[in-house]
């Protein structure tokens, strides 16, 4: 599971990183907002399973960062609030900006692991009924299946793995690297050109309908757009 900390308490932060890593997680650790909204904006989030936030940082506030990643990235993972805030107030407002659980400091690992694994195995299950739809196109993720103005589309496992991280993050520019770490993270010893064919291979079972662009961003990654 790979997980970003935005915790600006140096020694926070740092232990926190420790007992994740301890727990097999991978973490990568902002310490203040703008860092945070760096790294979301390089890797558009696609990456991250969890996001941990703390609410109040330097720069740019913790609800700022929430409502960056479900409002303008379109984050399908979990957001779990580690704050010192513990009013019922600012329970209800993380959770109305987008988050899916609130801890007050301080807390037990424990909980936080338990927390974590539990918004995870929600989130596995982001759309309702397992099928989400835009535009003509629709997923269904538990059938594999994606079906455009009512005819199915045939894709390998793969090209299903990558059609669906590129249909959820709609319009929005995935890095190649962000691509590799997620539909790739069980096998080391994969490169970069294995993601490249499985796009062109995907681009040809997509050859016959064009209202669904896959979008080469030169240097950069790859996007998706579909035609209303």
């Amino acid at each position: 599971m790979k997980i970003l900390l935005v915790e600006d308490d140096v020694k926070l932060g740092k232990a926190t990183s420790e007992l994740l890593a301890y727990e097999g997680c991978t973490v990568d650790w902002a310490q203040d907002g703008a860092e945070a909204a760096a790294m979301v904006k390089e890797s558009l989030s696609a990456s991250y399973d969890i996001v941990l936030l703390d609410w109040m940082l330097p720069e740019i506030s913790g609800v700022e960062i929430c409502r960056l990643l479900r409002n303008k990235y379109n984050f399908q993972g979990g957001i779990i609030f580690v704050t010192a805030k513990g009013e019922v107030e600012d329970c209800v407002r993380a959770l109305d900006t987008g988050a899916d659980d609130f801890m007050v400091k301080p807390f037990k690992i424990k909980e936080l692991i338990a927390r974590i694994n539990a918004v995870d195995r929600r989130k596995s299950k982001p759309f309702v009924d397992r099928v989400y739809a835009r535009g003509a196109v629709e997923i269904n993720r538990d059938l594999h299946t994606v079906y455009c103005r009512g005819r199915e589309v045939h894709l390998r496992k793969k090209e299903f793995d990558l059609f669906e991280m590129l249909f959820v993050n709609l319009n929005n520019v995935l890095t190649r690297t962000a691509i590799f770490e997620k539909i790739w993270s069980d096998k080391l010893d994969t490169n970069m050109e294995s993601l490249d064919s499985h796009i062109y291979m995907l681009r040809k079972s997509l050859k016959l309908l064009p209202e669904i662009r896959i979008k080469v961003v030169k240097n950069i990654g790859y996007k998706m757009e579909i035609e209303p």
